[in-house]
């Protein structure tokens, strides 16, 4: 794959400016990094450029499976890998090799201590943990411990006797927490709880971060495309990476 030389472009789904001052997402904190470190040579609302000695690190807006077209096509170096497209590219020999994916310090977890502690106990106890683990992270590895099947099937049978207190799940952060979240409300109004995602008015937040205080669903991933020509690419096990490392061939 060929490109510009001493130039490095990243997609990345989410490019704000001015960054927030307390950055929410991914994108959003690997920006902030990069602002700090290296010298800022243009920023604008979906289009920042920094510089790093001879090397131009340009980040642009675009939205994740648009990315994955124009990396195929050698108009970019790195990208993210769509949400939901992880085993379809590694299973895809035209770009199954610069596929990487980090496993990530962090859990995705419901943090719910708005509710009722009967209703939280039911939500922990019938969470679709290996429903969201293969269909997120795509590794069915990546659920958390889910109680016996015994505990799942008392906490069904005994969802009528619950108080009727709605459960309303807001999303921080990642946008993969919002498909997430879907899947986890659709799994649970199967079993006739009265769960829906909403932007407004939220008493339950999926978040991605530590499971302290939260009921643990899955392990957190990040993948992305990274191009043959790109040397010392790493990422942490934060969802950073480290640009001062990297070489363009």
């Amino acid at each position: 794959m060929r490109g510009p030389s001493h130039t490095l472009r990243v997609a990345l789904a989410d490019v704000p400016w001015p960054l927030p001052k307390r950055p929410a997402t991914r994108d959003e904190r690997q920006l902030a990094e990069i602002v700090r470190e290296l010298d800022v040579v243009r920023a604008r609302p979906g289009d920042i450029v920094v510089r790093r000695g001879a090397l131009r690190i340009v980040f642009r807006e675009v939205e994740p499976h648009q990315a994955a077209v124009l990396f195929r096509r050698g108009r970019l170096d790195e990208a993210p890998v769509p949400l939901g497209d992880i085993r379809a590219a590694l299973d895809d020999g035209t770009v199954r090799q610069a596929v990487r994916v980090t496993n990530l310090a962090a859990v995705d977890g419901l943090r719910a201590s708005r509710l009722p502690q009967s209703v939280r106990d039911t939500l922990a106890a019938t969470a679709a943990r290996r429903d969201y683990a293969q269909l997120v992270p795509e590794d069915l590895d990546a659920a958390m411990p889910s109680p016996p099947a015994r505990i799942f099937r008392a906490a069904r049978d005994g969802v009528h006797g619950l108080p009727s207190t709605p459960v309303r799940i807001g999303v921080e952060g990642d946008p993969a927490l919002a498909y997430g979240a879907s899947l986890l409300a659709a799994s649970w109004r199967d079993l006739d709880l009265d769960v829906h995602v909403v932007r407004h008015g939220a008493n339950a937040t999926l978040v991605r971060g530590s499971a302290d205080g939260a009921i643990p669903i899955a392990r957190a991933v990040d993948a992305r495309f990274v191009s043959p020509r790109v040397g010392g690419w790493r990422e942490n096990a934060r969802g950073i990476v480290d640009y001062a490392r990297v070489a363009v061939r």
